[in-house]
């Protein structure tokens, strides 16, 4: 049996590309999936009211949830998490957009390989170059744990972003969720516990776009301040030694790491 899906939206002082979000939803060419919209804010009511009348008319499962008060970014990411009520979650942020192939692709591979805990695809995404494809180092359609270092950390953009990825509810709840001490790498820090407790599956089709590749609101107050290198270094070794205790290959590549979040910012 094909493993039931939730689109988890947390939105805080949304504007209209909410909107562009739910119309890609809308546009699916597999519907069979709920769409959780938890609000953080009192503003941009409209757009989300509006959004969930898209879905709705598409005859798409909407449920509601607002925050008990005004939660920092991550807080309400976890909190949004523990509401969802499907076996498989997606995470999705306001402006992203899923090509209308996408739950048909996750769903097939999930009937192929219903073991599976976590899955990646390829993005595009926006950049002040243009539109780039974000692809895998590798042309598997699955790894396991013990490949997972043969390309992490020597590349990290790959692996990096909450946009492409969906992981099983279970697997989300085992890894702790998103890490509120490491704002700027969370998604990282995630997609990197989950590969290497359960390996991953790469679907190697550029199914989301994002359009912009780095614009969390992070730095914007005092409260808010991280400091990238060190965060960094913390998910690599918070890696490294689950890999020791795991006897999972570990491969340091720590020049390569100390580039990629010089170009990278935050994700």
């Amino acid at each position: 049996m094909t493993p039931t899906l939730e689109i988890v939206i947390p939105v805080r002082n949304p504007d209209a590309t909410l909107l562009r979000t739910a119309a890609s939803l809308a546009a699916q060419t597999d519907r069979r999936f709920e769409v959780l919209l938890s609000g953080n804010s009192r503003a941009g009511l409209e757009q989300v009211e509006e959004a969930a009348r898209q879905l709705v008319l598409a005859g798409i499962t909407v449920r509601r949830a607002d925050a008990p008060g005004e939660l920092k970014r991550l807080e309400h990411w976890n909190l949004a998490h523990s509401l969802a009520r499907g076996d498989w979650l997606k995470p999705l942020l306001p402006g992203d957009v899923l090509t209308p192939e996408y739950v048909e692709r996750l769903k097939l591979r999930l009937e192929e390989r219903p073991e599976a805990q976590f899955v990646r695809c390829d993005a595009e995404l926006r950049t002040e170059w243009g539109w780039e494809i974000l692809r895998a180092p590798f042309d598997d359609a699955r790894i396991g744990a013990a490949q997972f270092g043969d390309y992490f950390p020597a590349k990290v953009e790959w692996i990096c972003r909450l946009a492409n990825v969906a992981y099983s509810r279970i697997a989300w709840l085992a890894s702790g969720g998103y890490c509120n001490q490491l704002p700027g790498f969370a998604s990282l820090n995630l997609n990197v516990t989950l590969a290497l407790h359960h390996g991953l599956e790469n679907i190697a089709e550029a199914l989301v776009r994002v359009e912009s590749a780095d614009r969390l609101p992070l730095n914007e107050s005092t409260g808010e301040r991280v400091n990238l290198p060190l965060e960094l270094w913390l998910a690599l070794r918070q890696a490294r030694n689950y890999c020791i205790a795991a006897k999972v290959p570990w491969r340091r590549q720590w020049p390569c790491c100390r580039a990629a979040a010089a170009r990278m910012g935050h994700w």
